[in-house]
């Protein structure tokens, strides 16, 4: 899941950090947008419908490679008592079907980003509105999602998790860090 959240919030969230030229102050801020997403309530069922088609998929494929083998089984244990014509068929057969099987499996792990994609945008969506709201609010110049450890923070860089965070409903509770989620 964090392979898939990652680059997808940075990617999203980075473009944040060009706000209009309104906010003269210079002020810098920061949040983890990956610490915030992981709080926000709506990500628990997302996960669990990201969960939930990854299992169907891989139902389908277990199922496709079941009939697979058994298909391969068929084939070996008859080939000896089949004509030339019929195990050329039957093995066309075998290649074809292993070739849907192989093909399937690459459409789901894109269908599965594209769900995943899916399902994380209207999250994303509410956390970039929040946080140009409390861009627009503080008079920052910039906020920077500190999450991808790509971004060197001063002294006087401003944690604006507490504000993105009220602004989205969350609780100022602080997470501990190292704790199974």
């Amino acid at each position: 899941m964090k392979k898939i959240l990652l680059p997808l919030v940075a990617g999203v969230l980075t473009m944040l950090a060009c706000f209009p030229a309104k906010a003269q102050s210079g002020k810098i801020g920061h949040f983890n947008s990956t610490e915030l997403m992981q709080m926000m309530p709506e990500m628990d069922s997302a996960q669990r419908k990201q969960q939930d088609y990854a299992k169907e998929l891989e139902n389908i494929i277990i199922g496709m490679q079941t009939e697979l083998q058994n298909k391969y089984t068929e084939f070996q244990n008859n080939q000896s008592q089949w004509s030339e014509l019929i195990k050329q068929t039957k093995s066309r057969e075998l290649q074809d079907m292993q070739v849907r099987v192989q093909e399937f499996m690459q459409q789901s792990e894109e269908d599965y980003q594209r769900k995943t994609q899916e399902l994380l945008a209207p999250i994303i969506d509410r956390v970039s509105n929040a946080v140009n709201e409390v861009a627009a609010e503080g008079g920052f110049a910039y906020i920077f999602d500190a999450s991808n450890n790509a971004l060197f923070l001063g002294p006087d860089a401003i944690d604006v998790m507490p504000l993105v965070k009220k602004k989205l409903g969350l609780p100022d509770v602080p997470v501990i860090q190292g704790l199974p989620e």
